[in-house]
């Protein structure tokens, strides 16, 4: 997993929050999933900590 820090600070990653937001752990930025902007292949993920990420496109060989 690759881990989606926040594009306003450029300090921390996003935690998933209860309400289906995600919050920067250091400004408080918040984005939904639908703000996520990922490559074709790309998939959002969240850790067992509750820390956003994607999973990059499979390299084919």
């Amino acid at each position: 997993m690759i881990t989606i820090i926040c594009a306003e600070c450029s300090k921390a990653p996003f935690g998933v929050m209860a309400s289906g937001l995600f919050r920067c752990d250091h400004c408080a930025s918040e984005i939904t999933p639908r703000d996520l902007v990922l490559d074709p292949g790309e998939v959002w993920v969240v850790d067992s900590a509750g820390t956003l990420g994607y999973l990059p496109t499979p390299v084919r060989a």
